[in-house]
């Protein structure tokens, strides 16, 4: 039992800690290197150690057509269209924000879910939630001034890019997938890491890629860590804790990686931003909080 707890807090931490600093993580690797291709080396490195362990646990990878087709589509879908535009965005937004931003994936992820065979009805609460969480997102995106920036374009490519994400996330729900959950994942952050790689390539960015240390660091650290290492605490907790209990991450990860930010590399918020971050983790509290607790 007291192994089982020690794992449980271990994993618990690095959910924590290694997802809430991997903003921070990627500001500093864009900084050194162009995103598209940073992107690509991140999933490359992490589908490359999640295969290897696939492989070693025996879990069953795609072997027929049509398997291959649905791993190409969620490639493009949770790692292409997602990881790449958001990783894009850190290269002009600070590392604080687009966490907050990000924490919009459990109110994309509640409402999308109420879709499909597998679909769940929402409760009043969490439809509060999810009323209240978007007035965040509205506060955290909205001028000051009312005049629109290029700022805000990151800030909806940004969303644009949970809300994918979590749509991927829902089809992968309502789906019967024979391939196991780290082989899936190391299947599609390979494909979807040579996909970035093409963008990036087709891009211009291949001239401007240096082997530099900052860079370096940075893509060991997400490829192993974050994408690896903590995706397989990620997928141990949901089989062994409570699932609400997991879900506070979506509110947890953006208050550390704030702090980071701000500790770190001097970030800071407007008043607006600090009033939208406050509703937003408000709202995500109600859409996962047991509904016992009301």
């Amino acid at each position: 039992m007291t192994s089982f707890r020690a794992r449980l807090y271990a994993c618990f931490a690095l959910v924590y800690l290694v997802w809430g600093s991997s903003f921070l993580v990627i500001r500093v690797g864009v900084a050194d290197l162009p995103p598209l291709l940073f992107a690509a080396g991140r999933a490359l490195i992490g589908g490359s150690v999640l295969l290897a362990l696939a492989l070693y646990r025996g879990d069953r990878l795609p072997s027929t057509a049509h398997e291959w087709k649905l791993m190409c589509f969620f490639s493009i879908v949770l790692i292409a269209l997602s990881s790449g535009p958001s990783t894009f965005a850190l290269k002009h937004l600070p590392s604080n924000e687009v966490a907050l931003l990000n924490a919009s994936l459990a109110l994309w992820i509640a409402g999308l879910g109420t879709l499909g065979p597998k679909g769940q009805s929402l409760s009043r609460i969490s439809l509060l939630g999810l009323m209240l969480g978007f007035i965040g997102v509205a506060l955290l995106v909205w001028p000051a001034d009312f005049r629109l920036t290029p700022h805000v374009g990151w800030q909806m490519l940004v969303l644009a890019a949970a809300l994918v994400w979590s749509a991927g996330t829902i089809i992968y729900r309502n789906m019967t997938m024979p391939v196991g959950p780290i082989g899936f994942n190391a299947i599609i952050m390979l494909l979807g890491g040579l996909v970035l790689f093409v963008a990036g390539t087709a891009s211009g960015e291949l001239p401007r890629w240096h082997w530099g240390l900052s860079g370096m660091l940075a893509l060991i650290f997400l490829g192993v860590f974050t994408s690896a290492m903590t995706y397989s605490a990620f997928t141990w907790l949901m089989k062994n804790a409570r699932t609400d209990r997991v879900a506070t991450f979506a509110y947890v990860n953006p208050a550390i990686a704030t702090l980071l930010g701000w500790m770190v590399l001097g970030e800071s918020l407007t008043p607006q931003q600090m009033l939208g971050m406050l509703v937003v983790l408000g709202g995500v509290v109600l859409v996962t909080m047991p509904q016992r607790y009301f």
